[in-house]
């Protein structure tokens, strides 16, 4: 049984279909966040309740997944800030529109990249801030961090916690490899990481920031079930900044 940590395009928000599952809702084996410890982090809601993660790049614009948005309306979703607890009332912010990449293909799961239109501008706060992000190929065993509030183990529920680990960049052919013969390929749209066998992304991590040296280098994508000992697989930022920038521009 395989999951692919995209919130399943044929499941409701909080029902999870049996096979793959695009990475959405989890962190497994990691620890719990302080506050302010990743101000750039959000929470995706549908209907009031976490769906997927995303990351704050400036006061008009959040990047997340493209299969975080491309089955649930906007005016049914917000976004929530400035809190590590889900339970927590944080700041929220209602969505003007969702652009999702033109190119996205949910079949092979090329081109997981979307930005977030908010209907007024983010205030930066100590626990709202915008993370960089810039066009530099990020090399093989940098170490990474991951937040979310992706499952802590599978089957599970979601956490009321924003949750973290680090781990190293793989190289991407030998992803690849650790990868032959998954329902999806790893392509060079793609950067992976991995930590530890019983260390990883799970549902509900989906969007969410892939950060190194304090910049976002990837968004969580996919990886087959829970950390089972492979490398999650994320959408390269840096391949994508031409068609982030230009979206950043694109009016509300």
């Amino acid at each position: 049984m395989k999951l692919v940590l995209f919130f399943a395009f044929a499941v409701c928000v909080f029902g999870h279909a049996i096979g793959k599952l695009l990475l959405e809702d989890k962190i497994v084996g990691g620890s719990v966040a302080t506050r302010g410890q990743f101000p750039y982090q959000i929470s995706l809601r549908y209907n009031n309740r976490h769906n997927c993660g995303g990351s704050i790049i400036d006061q008009n614009n959040v990047l997340t997944a493209a299969h975080c948005v491309d089955k649930f309306p906007s005016q049914n979703s917000n976004i929530m800030a400035g809190t590590n607890k889900l339970n927590e009332v944080g700041v929220l912010y209602l969505i003007s529109r969702y652009i999702i990449h033109k190119d996205w293909n949910p079949i092979d799961a090329s081109n997981d990249i979307a930005i977030i239109k908010v209907k007024t501008p983010i205030e930066y706060t100590t626990y709202i801030k915008p993370i960089a992000f810039d066009a530099t190929f990020i090399p093989d065993q940098v170490q990474t961090v991951l937040s979310g509030w992706g499952y802590t183990s599978y089957p599970g529920t979601t956490p009321n916690n924003l949750m973290y680990f680090n781990g190293r960049v793989v190289d991407l052919e030998v992803c690849k490899e650790a990868l032959a013969g998954d329902e999806y390929p790893v392509l060079d749209s793609h950067i992976c990481s991995f930590a530890r066998k019983g260390v990883g992304a799970c549902l509900g991590d989906s969007g969410g920031p892939l950060v190194a040296n304090n910049k976002q280098i990837g968004i969580v994508s996919w990886a087959p079930a829970c950390a089972l000992g492979v490398p999650d697989v994320y959408t390269r930022v840096s391949h994508y900044y031409e068609w982030i920038k230009t979206q950043q521009a694109q009016p509300k």
